[in-house]
């Protein structure tokens, strides 16, 4: 049976996932073309970033959950203050080498504003997700999901509709990011969350004790692991473009389709992650069950879906034709790749959460093998054979990361 809670929060995710999808096809007939492309390059490229940091919301999920940290909360404003300094360094660097980024990206330098700006704004909203993750306070989390949503949609489509510029729309999302957090800091006043004001007073030196140093280092580290799996999770799409005989434009609709098993099955992560024990190991079996029961369904429904209205789904979607035949042989494989890479990230996550060193060897494993796998597939093969290949590394992989949940012990964090 599904608590209330959930419920809530997956409806609040998915009507935020709604939002920040629709935000697409609407900024693509408001704007010229383009503009359009320039704002989805940037915030693609904002978006990576924020994948980059979702170590920092686990981590911050099994602070809030300490109960051996006599003030947790000091601690989570601590992390805070560093990660500050250390984006505001990360910034200067960016902006600096942004004329060759931007460049490179075929986008106006101008863009590398507001992106910047973007990018440190995200670190107290991850912080005040992982802190409401960690107390299970999933309604708080889908609320606080919801209005950065709105604000962003309202704000950016909005600005979009007066101005028909793709900067200033950049801009206006700046904007619609600070009313986020001001929003959340007055609604959760309540909730002791951590203060922005205090980590911007704190000293760097303060950070600088034997558990900071240590739990700076970890953060650091499993950031990277978390962007390897990340790329891990496009891999199947780089791979198509490099294949002589594949379609490139067929598997990439075929891709966005398959996209939607991993989105929905992560919406159930994070509240696995808030209900896990960071004490005793044997609580954390039951609710590990429950997800994969939820990965299970999500992942039939759309491989029935695919398999009966393949053909129907891409034309829609795409206004193409493709046979039914092609779509099923491929798109299912696409999913179950899919189906393995969701639990992969949230093995790879709980570990984080638990600041286990298994997180890091895991992605790192996990990332290397499929890596190797794809420099010695031959250019000439066809997708479902690509495809059938990633599907056997990734389930191996996703095998030995179930097993080491469901057999470690909580040992000692780094």
């Amino acid at each position: 049976m599904i608590k209330k809670s959930l419920l809530i929060f997956v409806s609040l995710s998915v009507i935020a996932s709604g939002l920040n999808y629709l935000i697409y096809p609407i900024f693509s007939r408001v704007l010229v073309p383009n503009e359009y492309i320039n704002i989805t390059v940037a915030l693609s490229l904002f978006t990576q970033v924020s994948t980059f940091l979702s170590s920092i919301l686990a981590i911050t999920i099994g602070l809030s959950k300490d109960t051996k940290t006599k003030d947790s909360q000091r601690v989570i404003e601590l992390l805070q203050a560093f990660l500050f300094k250390l984006f505001l360094v990360l910034a200067v660097i960016f902006l600096i080498l942004s004329p060759i980024i931007m460049k490179g990206l075929q986008t106006p330098v101008l863009f590398a504003i507001p992106i910047t700006i973007m990018m440190l704004l995200s670190i107290p909203v991850l912080i005040i997700s992982g802190y409401l993750n960690g107390k299970n306070q999933m309604i708080g989390l889908g609320v606080v999901t919801v209005i950065s949503a709105t604000s962003q949609f309202v704000i950016g489509l909005a600005t979009s509709l007066l101005t028909h510029n793709g900067l200033l729309t950049m801009f206006s999302m700046v904007v619609a990011q600070f009313i986020t957090i001001a929003l959340v800091y007055s609604i959760f006043s309540k909730d002791k969350l951590p203060r922005i004001i205090n980590s911007l007073k704190t000293p760097i030196r303060a950070t600088h004790t034997k558990e900071m140093n240590s739990l700076i280092f970890y953060t650091a580290v499993t950031s990277l692991a978390i962007m390897a799996i990340s790329l891990v999770q496009v891999v199947d799409l780089f791979v198509s473009q490099n294949l002589r005989q594949v379609d490139t434009k067929f598997y990439a609709d075929i891709y966005v389709i398959s996209r939607i098993v991993f989105f929905a099955g992560m919406i159930f992560v994070w509240p696995f992650l808030g209900e896990i024990s960071t004490d005793h190991h044997h609580l954390n079996r039951k609710p590990f069950y429950k997800l994969m029961g939820y990965f299970t369904v999500i992942t039939l429904v759309a491989g029935v879906g695919l398999y009966l209205f393949g053909d129907k789904l891409a034309h829609v979607l795409f206004g193409v034709d493709y046979s039914l035949i092609s779509v099923q042989s491929v798109g299912l494989l696409s999913i179950s790749y899919k189906f393995f890479l969701l639990i992969i990230t949230a093995t790879i996550l709980y570990f984080v959460v638990l600041r286990s060193l298994k997180a890091i060897w895991l992605a790192l494993g996990i990332t290397l093998a499929i890596f190797l796998f794809t420099q010695l597939l031959d250019k000439d093969a066809n997708i479902s054979t690509a495809l059938i290949g990633l599907n056997v590394i990734a389930g191996i992989s996703a095998i030995i990361a179930s097993s080491l949940l469901l057999t470690s012990r909580l040992a000692n964090k780094s």
